[in-house]
């Protein structure tokens, strides 16, 4: 995902998003990508959708409303003037105080922060009274503390009787699984190729995506032998590269992920296979990650966060065997979003 971390000090923060002009939902989508993709910021977790009242000013379209954890160097007033940046390359105009609005982003809560300025206060000062802000929240962070009080217990007492319904259109809709091989330490592989290549392990990849669609990088594709598509898979390649063109009926192109939701489908799984900036991308939106885990050290350059240190993961399989020809032991894991 990333080559040996360089140590930031990242905080946790918990934002608000809300639309009520234009496509909500792909607006909110295109927001948790350029959230994703700010400097030294990590995506971590976002909530369902959900479709509220207009709170303030009743007179305006009904808003979708979301909320996103993200990990994050930045500091308070660059993390607003960042979250600004993409309200205005959306479409936001800031006229009507609780008007309509193409695109908003508030920051909640910066963790172990406390500001009082004229441009940003922490904790939100309307937290607490915001039924369209709390679900969402408690959905992704009902135990997180806040002066003495869990978020779901600010829920069960707030007194907002405005109307939140969940509603479709949230990347979490989808229903995404990562897959990956790595090593004792969490390595992915070295110099652009991987680490390893074990026959149960292939056999276990195409147990799983056979018949399925995959989700991958250009770079992983060319890789194929021939670079000719796995047989029996639904393609979607996800590259940059304006370049790139794959003639074949199973496999379509998108260059980013704002793209990608309009080629899913809901009631079918997607598994992501990398490479490593697709992992990094991605690992946000899935709900669970089969990783085969190798008792061995590669001496890897690019890594995969380590699942057992991520609070927002839990193991909940794995099945140790061994490798016949090396006798390398592995273990089959799987993790789900808690």
């Amino acid at each position: 995902m990333i080559k040996k971390q360089k140590t930031i000090s990242c905080k946790n923060c918990f934002l608000s998003l809300g639309a009520n002009l234009g496509d909500r939902e792909r607006t909110l989508r295109k927001a948790l990508e350029l959230i994703g993709n700010l400097p030294e910021t990590e995506l971590v977790r976002i909530s369902s959708f959900y479709e509220t009242e207009p709170w303030g000013v009743s007179n305006q379209p009904d808003f979708i409303n979301g909320a996103a954890h993200i990990r994050t160097g930045l500091s308070p007033l660059e993390l607003l003037r960042a979250l600004q940046s993409i309200e205005k390359s959306l479409g936001r105009v800031r006229k009507e105080h609780w008007g309509a609005r193409t695109i908003d982003v508030d920051i909640l809560i910066i963790e172990d922060v406390r500001m009082e300025s004229e441009e940003l206060k922490l904790p939100h000062p309307f937290l607490k009274e915001r039924s369209f802000v709390l679900i969402p929240l408690a959905e992704i962070a009902e135990n997180l503390c806040l002066d003495d009080h869990t978020i779901g217990e600010y829920l069960g007492i707030c007194n907002d009787s405005g109307l939140v319904r969940k509603t479709f259109g949230s990347p979490m809709d989808f229903d995404l699984c990562l897959l990956a091989c790595v090593d004792m330490n969490w390595a992915l592989g070295k110099g652009g190729e991987l680490l390893f290549h074990f026959p149960e392990d292939m056999r276990r990849f195409r147990g799983e995506t056979i018949d399925n669609t995959v989700i991958l990088g250009r770079r992983t594709f060319e890789g194929f032998p021939g670079g000719k598509p796995l047989e029996r898979r639904r393609h979607i390649v996800l590259s940059r590269n304006n370049n790139f063109f794959a003639a074949e009926d199973e496999v379509c192109f998108v260059s980013d992920i704002y793209e990608l939701w309009e080629k899913l489908h809901v009631e079918e799984r997607s598994f992501v296979i990398g490479g490593a900036e697709v992992y990094r991308e991605l690992l946000p939106y899935c709900r669970e990650a089969h990783i085969t885990f190798v008792e061995s050290d590669g001496n890897g350059d690019i890594f995969l966060p380590d699942l057992d240190k991520r609070e927002e993961f839990e193991l909940f399989f794995k099945q140790p065997f061994r490798d016949a020809a090396s006798g390398i032991s592995l273990e089959f894991r799987k993790y789900r979003r808690k």
